[in-house]
C-alpha cells in the first residue's frame, strides 16, 4: 500500500561542520522486515510522535577500533550522567586529508584558523551503559570522513545503538584530495559492502569497553550518498536487516531484497538530485519509505554546514587563499549550508527522528512504527516534508 502526503513547514536555529563533501556523492544508479531472531519488544510514544528526533536516554561515549587497514570510530551508549564535569570530544578538519598536507596547512591558512570540531555530546573515556545494543555500521559520502556526520550519529547512539563508523579510504578525502580513489562504481560499492561486514565482524569481536556491548544478531546499517548506496547494497547481506539511505545514490545489487528501507532526500541536492533517489526507492522491494525535505541539500545531513557559516570550512579557507575553485566544487562542498536552506538543527532533527525511528521498528525494538506514522510530518512545522510509505 502506498500513501504520499505533503505539508507546509518553515525553518529554525543553529548549523553543522568540514566542507571537501563536495562530490560526496558519486553518482550511478541502481536500485523489509528484518530477521527473524528474537527481539524484546518496547513502546516510546506513538507512530505521529517525533519522539527521537531529541536526545535519547544514554549518554554517548566515542572509542577507536582498527580494521588492518583502516580505522573505525565507535558511538556508543553510556550511563546517564557519566559525562558530566567532562570535556566532549572532538576532530580536526585536517584529520581527514592526507598526512603531508594535514602537516603543511597551519602554514598556508590565515593566522587564527580553527579547524576543530567540538562533538558536544560525545565523550571520551565514558564507561558503557549496562546491556546490549543493536550494532548499526554508519558509512561516509564520497570524498567525506568517518566523523563528518558526529552530530546525526551521536544522536542516534544515544538512542541504544553501537554505531561504528569505517573509513572509507578508497573514496575519502585523502583519497580524493591525493588523487588516489580506485574503481569504478562496481568496484567501490564491492569493497564498501565488505568493509561494512568487516566492521561488523570486528565490532562484535572487540575487547575493552566495546566487549559484549553489540547484538550483532541486530544489525543496520545507515550511509551518505555513496555510503547510502553501500548501506542499500548491503541489504542484500544476511548480517544486515535494515537500511538507512541519506541522500543515497543508487544502489548497486539487483534483485533488492524484501528488507526495510528508509530514504532521506534533500529536495535541492546538487550532487545527487531527486530524481535520481525517487528512481533508486522505486527498483526497492517493499517496506520501505521515502522523506524529501524542501530546501535540503546535499550537506544537509553532516557537521558540515557548521564550518561553513563560521568560515572555516575548507573551501572558503582555500577561496580566500586565492585559490581558484571549479564552481561545481564550491557549490556542492557548501549544497544546505547558505541562506535559504533549511535550518540545520532542523535538518538534524528530522534525520535523527526517521533514522531512529526505522531502525528501532525495522530491528523489531518498537512493535509499531514509533516515529514513523505518516502525521509525524506534523511534529516538523518549520519544514515542508514529502513523505511516502510503502508497504
Amino acid at each position: 500500500m502506498r500513501r504520499t502526503s505533503t505539508f507546509l513547514r518553515v525553518a529554525t536555529a543553529a548549523v553543522a561542520a568540514s566542507v571537501l563533501l563536495v562530490t560526496a556523492c558519486s553518482s550511478g544508479s541502481d536500485s523489509s522486515k528484518g530477521s527473524d531472531k528474537a527481539t524484546t519488544t518496547t513502546t516510546i510514544g506513538t507512530p505521529d510522535d517525533a519522539v527521537f528526533a531529541k536526545p535519547g536516554p544514554y549518554d554517548v561515549g566515542i572509542t577507536s577500533l582498527d580494521l588492518p587497514d583502516r580505522k573505525v570510530s565507535v558511538f556508543y551508549p553510556a550511563p546517564k550522567g557519566s559525562s558530566k564535569g567532562k570535556q566532549p570530544a572532538t576532530y580536526s578538519q585536517l584529520d581527514a586529508l592526507p598526512e603531508s598536507l594535514a602537516a603543511a596547512a597551519p602554514q598556508l591558512l590565515p593566522p587564527g584558523t580553527d579547524l576543530t570540531f567540538v562533538m558536544p555530546t560525545t565523550f571520551d573515556g565514558l564507561p558503557a551503559a549496562k546491556g546490549t545494543f543493536p550494532l548499526v555500521v554508519f558509512s561516509h559520502g564520497f570524498g567525506s570522513f568517518r566523523l563528518d556526520a558526529s552530530s546525526v550519529v551521536s544522536g542516534i547512539a544515544s538512542w541504544g545503538f553501537v554505531v561504528a563508523a569505517p573509513e572509507h579510504i578508497e573514496r575519502d578525502r585523502a583519497a580524493l584530495v591525493g588523487g588516489k580513489v580506485g574503481g569504478g562504481v562496481a568496484d567501490l560499492t564491492g569493497q564498501d559492502v565488505k568493509v561494512i561486514t568487516d566492521t561488523i565482524t570486528l565490532v562484535g569481536s572487540a575487547d575493552g569497553v566495546l566487549k559484549g556491548l553489540s547484538d550483532t544478531d541486530k544489525v543496520g546499517v545507515v550511509g551518505h550518498s555513496a555510503g547510502g548506496r553501500a548501506a542499500l547494497s548491503a541489504l542484500s547481506e544476511d548480517q544486515v536487516d535494515v537500511a538507512v539511505g541519506w541522500a543515497p545514490a543508487g544502489r548497486w545489487d539487483q534483485p533488492a531484497p524484501k528488507k526495510p528501507s528508509l530514504f532521506l532526500a534533500a529536495k535541492v541536492d546538487v550532487l545527487v538530485p531527486i530524481e535520481e533517489v525517487q528512481t533508486t526507492f522505486d527498483g526497492l522491494a517493499t517496506p520501505k519509505r521515502l522523506v524529501v525535505v524542501e530546501k535540503e541539500g546535499h550537506n544537509s545531513f553532516t557537521d558540515i554546514c557548521k564550518s561553513v557559516q563560521n568560515g572555516q570550512d575548507l573551501v572558503g579557507l582555500a577561496e580566500k587563499a586565492g585559490l581558484q575553485l571549479p564552481a561545481n566544487l564550491a557549490e556542492g562542498g557548501r549544497d544546505g549550508c547558505l541562506a535559504g536552506s533549511l535550518d540545520t538543527a532542523t535538518a538534524w532533527a528530522i534525520t535523527q527522528n526517521f533514522t531512529v525511528g526505522q531502525l528501532r521498528y525495522g530491528l523489531g525494538i518498537n512493535s509499531t512504527p514509533v516515529g514513523l506514522g505518516q502525521d509525524v510530518v506534523k511534529e516538523f512545522p518549520n519544514a515542508t516534508i514529502a513523505y511516502t510509505i510503502d508497504e
